[in-house]
């Protein structure tokens, strides 16, 4: 029998956030945390590049809409003191993810908010019909909104954020030191090795997930994704152990709308869980693999060949291809692969929105999943409370808004409703497995 000793088993202890108080001292008890809230904004920026900071506390069925959203994540604690974000969080230091103990704030997400929006950002309405479209908006949210001191490009898609999103971060590692010295009260279990071992016995086909990572040259600090901090433009495919996605290998810089994954996706990625799941049992799940996605033509067709070697050599019989976009860009490098792994043999099953269409198709990827069409026009009626700022829909850039359109008008209408696409809602078509809602009833 194959040894285990240098094997990854990561367990997952889930403490379960039945609500979330300001209060006199951080801590966590009988379910609820509560926050200490002139010590959490006091360590959200270390190096004094925010300002107008505050936090906020949003229930599910609140009448609050926030907007635009920047990133999402799900408080992570470490008891062997390891980074719970390596090379984002934690110093210099980078150590190995997914294995060892971690405990997790479940039911939470952290959000961090802004003034100005910008490309691949969204809003969550938690209540409302919009509210029926985001996981989000089923959980408590703790949102810290601040301004840049020294903003800059107000007027591109594209830009530094990364105090304002490194806040988000900060927050969440303050808010789970409080589960320190704590039990939790369920585990979750990650290992391969042995239902690698059992599936070789059985002789069961060898499946892996590829999924696009967004990695677009030439973009402001912290838009792409981030593999252990380290910014993912042009990166080549290469092969990652699954409990490492769980562990914050992976942050997502690209901001909360509807088709982008952002890292709370990562840590609780549903479609990993179930390959875990059958794994050894109908099937030998190999592991992951990322792909970067960019514009020049050379890059796609080297990533394409590249990814279809890593498959020949990890010999699969298998594959599932996750897009991260629609459309444009995405669609080309997320059919490059699916056409890529068929062309060698491998059954491959393609996940992606709609997005009003596809910019491109190849016959020979036959088994695609459809997560909905974020393009479709949604009306959502004004809130009460907004977290951030309503003028930034038609005041600056969002995939799913827009200044003026002959047919709808304005996105964002006097009396503060708005007309925008799904793209819109956080989370709300990605191909993660995790949303509730993405398409409209007639």
């Amino acid at each position: 029998m194959k040894s285990l000793e240098h094997t990854k088993k990561l367990r997952i202890g889930n403490f379960h956030v039945k609500d979330i108080v300001f209060g006199e001292k951080t801590s966590f008890k009988n379910g609820v945390l509560t926050i200490n809230k002139g010590e959490a904004v006091a360590s959200l920026d270390p190096d004094k590049e925010l300002k107008n900071i505050d936090i906020y506390i949003v229930h599910p069925g609140d009448e609050t809409r926030i907007l635009p959203c920047k990133v999402g994540l799900e408080p992570r604690f470490r008891p062997d003191g390891r980074a719970t974000f390596p090379g984002v969080t934690g110093g210099l230091t980078i150590e190995s993810c997914g294995d060892g103990d971690l405990y997790a704030m479940k039911g939470i997400n952290v959000i961090a908010c802004g003034k100005y929006s910008q490309a691949a950002e969204g809003m969550l309405d938690m209540s409302g019909p919009g509210a029926e479209h985001s996981i989000f908006a089923k959980m408590v949210n703790l949102v810290v909104y601040a301004e840049l001191v020294n903003p800059t490009k107000l007027d591109q898609p594209f830009r530094n954020e990364a105090p304002l999103k490194m806040a988000a971060h900060y927050l969440a590692d303050y808010v789970a030191a409080s589960l320190k010295g704590q039990e939790p009260e369920d585990w979750e279990c990650y290992e391969l090795e042995p239902g690698a071992e059992e599936a070789e016995k059985k002789g069961l086909p060898r499946v892996a997930l590829f999924f696009q990572i967004k990695a677009q040259v030439g973009k402001d600090k912290f838009f792409n994704e981030r593999i252990f901090g380290i910014d993912c433009e042009n990166m080549l495919p290469f092969l990652m152990h699954p409990n490492a996605v769980f562990d914050g290998q992976i942050t997502s810089q690209g901001g909360l709308y509807g088709e982008g994954y952002c890292t709370y996706t990562y840590q609780n990625w549903p479609i990993i869980k179930r390959l875990y799941q059958e794994h050894g049992k109908t099937i030998n799940f190999v592991g992951v693999v990322p792909f970067a996605v960019d514009v020049p033509n050379h890059f796609k067709q080297t990533v394409k060949v590249a990814g279809g070697e890593l498959a020949s050599l990890l010999k699969l019989d298998g594959a599932i291809v996750a897009s991260v976009a629609g459309g444009s860009n995405y669609d080309v490098d997320f059919f490059f692969m699916c056409s890529e792994l068929e062309h060698r043999g491998i059954k491959t099953v393609g996940l992606t929105p709609e997005h009003s269409g596809k910019s491109m198709l190849d016959p020979i990827a036959d088994a695609i999943v459809s997560t909905g069409d974020s393009g479709t026009v949604f009306e959502f009626p004004p809130m009460k409370n907004v977290i951030g700022d309503l003028a930034s829909v038609t005041r600056d850039f969002y995939h799913a808004a827009w200044t003026a359109h002959e047919k709808y008008g304005p996105s964002l209408r006097p009396d503060g409703s708005l007309i925008v696409n799904g793209c819109m809602i956080a989370d709300s078509t990605n191909c993660a497995g995790i949303t509730t809602k993405t398409v409209k009833e007639y």
